[in-house]
């Protein structure tokens, strides 16, 4: 795309530019990334601030990030099994979290399901037969 040689860009003009969308254009205002002038109550983008921009991009240079499995690898043996067995304790605290619980009385005050006397796999059936017929 050709860049045009203008004194100022609006903020749609300014994020296609960069091949962005219109919203993004006044994100970077509203963030402050950008300087903007306002013209009789249009906003505009001055010419420099895409330059000054365009100048403070830096290149890419294709390396990945380190993966998270990498920090383990350097742990020493017995900071390994540590880790371990930290793990397999949360799994546990987390399985026994987990276990069902009892089902308890529902009282005088407790509120009533909306569903009334029905169970609540009753009403799972007849809004499946009500899918089922859509």
């Amino acid at each position: 795309m050709e860049i045009p040689s203008r004194a100022a860009y609006s903020p749609g003009e300014f994020a296609e530019l960069f091949g962005k969308s219109q919203t993004w254009g006044y994100r970077q205002i509203y963030a402050g990334t950008v300087s903007a002038i306002t013209e009789r109550g249009r906003i505009l983008i001055p010419a420099d601030e895409v330059d000054r921009l365009l100048m403070s991009a830096g290149i890419y240079n294709g390396r990945k990030k380190p993966s998270a499995d990498k920090k383990l690898k350097t742990l020493s043996s017995a900071e390994l099994s540590l880790w371990q067995k930290f793990v397999k304790e949360r799994q546990r605290e987390d399985a026994k979290s987990l276990q069902r619980v009892p089902k308890q009385k529902l009282s005088a005050a407790a509120p009533k399901p909306r569903w009334g006397s029905k169970s609540s796999s009753q009403v799972r059936q007849k809004i499946a037969r009500t899918w089922a017929n859509k």
